[in-house]
């Protein structure tokens, strides 16, 4: 089989999902076969990420959406670097990349990790959606079911090696005793990170020696930190800021909360959780359901309701049987559906046929 040769393009503005996403596709694709460029604009977080990665993005400043400079520097690029398809990642580049793949008379992939407004992605010659729940959000936009293949992201299982809880709260000083769970997310009210405050104000009542971890930076910063003072628990609410990688504070958590409030188009955290054999407990909302099976590897509650988010919680922490039956179920279950191995082969015989 011929070499493709694939043009990766992401525009963000932070690290989160997506982001973790295109690195871990630019590192394994060249392994099954396929030459892969990115491209990410000047004075991203993401050129530094991708860069300590061995990474090296090509780029330049950008104008936003209505970009022709980029369009065209794009569509020169795909053309002198004799690149077969652009695959994009994000609303701007996708928009840039299928004006800028007609440009050059090339097909373009739209990859689509959110709820979105569709109109960014009509443009694109092909979709892959991230959960079936992205898929009817943009069909139900009007864009074409056959349009839109689905493709969920996955973890490198060898990166996610199951850990004894004991074992890593020892390794970060955490009491080996006392109950922890963790938020991984941007700090932004649609992650749910003050619900999951609200909930541990309640949970204290139960079991008074636990602590929340949050992971994360964002906009809710400030804000969270003056809940949890507000309510009286800041001394049990730690803000770890952002982590390169979470496996070593993930494995010291008894259970992984995922309490998005909306938008949630799939929860890279919540399948990291379970390949580290850690129940999950999340909320009925966007793509969750489709990753965390209530009972057998995790909890799923409404959005925006403390009391059920920390009775969950409570169950929990009160049953370590149930803790290893849900952490062993997870794990299986990512293996089956959310190898990124798997994954990623999936991704590129989307792009190869439309090539």
């Amino acid at each position: 089989m011929s070499e493709i040769r694939i043009l990766e393009a992401i525009t963000p503005s932070r690290i989160g999902g997506a982001e973790v996403f295109v690195a871990e596709l630019c590192a394994e694709l060249p392994r099954q076969g396929a030459h892969v460029e990115l491209f990410c604009p000047a004075g991203r977080p993401f050129v530094e990420y991708a860069a300590k990665r061995g990474i090296q993005p090509i780029t330049w400043s950008t104008a936003g959406k209505l970009d022709p400079v980029t369009v065209i520097r794009l569509a020169r690029l795909m053309r002198t670097h004799g690149i077969d398809v652009i695959h994009t990642h994000l609303s701007t580049a996708s928009l840039l990349g299928a004006f800028a793949a007609r440009l050059a008379r090339r097909p373009s992939v739209a990859h689509v990790h959110g709820l979105n407004t569709a109109t960014c992605f009509r443009y694109s010659s092909r979709i892959i959606a991230v959960s079936d729940a992205v898929k009817r959000h943009l069909t139900g936009q009007g864009i074409r079911e056959e349009k839109i293949a689905v493709a969920h992201n996955g973890v490198d299982l060898e990166k996610f090696e199951p850990e004894d809880p004991i074992a890593a709260k020892l390794r970060l000083g955490y009491d080996p005793d006392a109950p922890l769970f963790g938020v991984f997310g941007r700090l932004s009210p649609e992650k749910g990170q003050r619900v999951a405050i609200e909930a541990m104000f309640l949970v204290l009542k139960e079991l008074p020696k636990a602590r929340l971890v949050l992971a994360g930076q964002g906009r809710d910063w400030e804000g969270l930190h003056e809940s949890a003072k507000a309510l009286g628990i800041d001394d049990h609410v730690q803000f770890a800021g952002f982590i390169h990688s979470v496996r070593n504070l993930m494995s010291a958590c008894d259970a992984v909360i995922v309490p998005s409030a909306r938008g949630e188009g799939f929860g890279l955290a919540a399948i990291e959780a379970m390949a580290l054999e850690r129940p999950v407990v999340a909320t009925l909302t966007g793509g969750l359901p489709e990753i965390v099976v209530k009972g057998e590897t995790g909890f799923l509650v409404a959005p925006n309701d403390p009391n059920a988010l920390a009775q969950a919680i409570i169950d929990l922490a009160s049953d370590k049987s149930l803790r290893e039956r849900l952490g062993t179920n997870g794990r299986l279950r990512v293996q089956e559906l959310f190898d990124l191995k798997k994954q990623l082969r999936l991704v590129l015989s989307i792009l190869r046929e439309i090539v």
